[in-house]
């Protein structure tokens, strides 16, 4: 445990599961923010590369991330920069981790409702265990699941209006 004032106590190194790597999808769709997306891309499959100079981390690579997307190939992003989906979500039957980028929509208002077979994938790979998460505006999209409901959710202050517009509860 950590103590106030006190040393903090060594970090146990991430390790992958008996199955192997921690799957990651990382959910591309035309209004994603490519930052977020090859960030996210950037920092969770650096481990393998990193681990020579770091002890602490593991030697084999915890994370096999890939982009998803409705269908393969290019996906335009927000600033129309194109990021290459690796799979469909039709393809993609289990995941262990589901992060949606940030979102820049046009004149910030969210249209529910455009994306209903991402919403479904997203609620069947929640059933099968895996975790939703989403980097700010993304919450856009999770919201439309339902997991939200009744909770509460922090995201950037622009999209304050639609999200309480399009997700009262």
């Amino acid at each position: 445990a950590f103590v106030p004032g006190g040393d903090r106590p060594p970090m146990k190194p991430m390790q992958p599961t008996p199955q192997g790597p921690y799957r990651v999808s990382l959910l591309a769709i035309p209004e994603a923010m490519a930052f977020t997306l090859n960030g996210l891309h950037d920092v969770l499959s650096s481990f393998g590369m990193l681990s020579t100079h770091d002890y602490a981390l593991p030697r084999e690579p915890p994370f096999r991330v890939e982009m998803v997307a409705l269908t393969h190939g290019l996906v335009p992003t927000a600033s129309g920069l194109p990021v290459q989906a690796q799979a469909a979500i039709g393809e993609v039957g289990r995941t262990d981790l589901v992060i949606i980028p940030s979102v820049m929509v046009a004149g910030g208002e969210w249209v529910k409702g455009r994306y209903p077979e991402i919403v479904r994938w997203l609620g069947a790979m929640h059933e099968k265990g895996a975790t939703l998460c989403s980097a700010c505006s993304g919450l856009l999209l999770l919201a439309e699941t339902g997991l939200l409901s009744g909770k509460e959710a922090t995201m950037h202050w622009a999209y304050e209006q639609t999200f309480r517009r399009n997700f009262p509860d």
